[in-house]
């Protein structure tokens, strides 16, 4: 598996499986490119746009553990719980740390294979 490494001058390196990687840029409005930058006046919106995604995905997770439990209740057959997925939000978890710190500082978060 191929790693991307997100770098900036207000946080340690980043690495990230490219899967990862090329969901979060989509997300946030990015190419899938080999190389690219977020520059200091896109990471406010960056920040947006996963923070949306997050409480989005969030949001989908708390309904279907409702309906399982109404289901439950109702006494249907439910299906065992699945192992719980690592989620978009501990995924991002990282980068959503250094795009605070860049916009604090006002500078960029580049991409790399």
């Amino acid at each position: 598996m191929a790693l991307v490494v997100f770098r900036s001058k207000a946080a340690g390196e980043i690495f990230m499986f490219a899967e990862t990687a090329r969901r979060i840029l989509q997300i946030i409005g990015k190419p899938d490119a080999p190389r690219g930058v977020i520059s200091a006046e896109q990471i406010g919106d960056a920040l947006a746009r996963l923070t949306a995604a997050i409480e989005e995905e969030k949001e989908q997770i708390r309904q279907a553990r409702e309906a399982a439990e109404q289901a439950q209740r109702r006494g249907e057959p439910t299906a065992e719980p699945a192992e719980q997925p690592i989620t978009l939000a501990q995924r991002a978890h990282p980068l959503l740390e250094m795009l605070r710190a860049a916009q604090k500082k006002g500078v960029d978060v580049t991409w790399g294979v």
